[in-house]
């Protein structure tokens, strides 16, 4: 079982990930696609929060 450092450092690596995706969604110009890259990067934080809880 990861320990509560481990778990983390996933939760930061992913963080980095979510923002990074935000920020490659505005260059996208389909609108489609940027709305499933939005949708992608909630998810993500989704994951995030539910780590976050489980944590405490």
């Amino acid at each position: 079982m990861a320990n509560k450092q481990e778990v983390q450092q996933c939760i930061d690596a992913c963080t980095q990930v979510a923002n990074r995706l935000r920020t490659t969604t505005n260059g996208i110009t389909s609108a489609a696609a940027r709305e499933m890259a939005t949708l992608g990067a909630g998810h993500v934080e989704m994951c995030i929060r539910s780590c976050e809880k489980a944590m405490k």
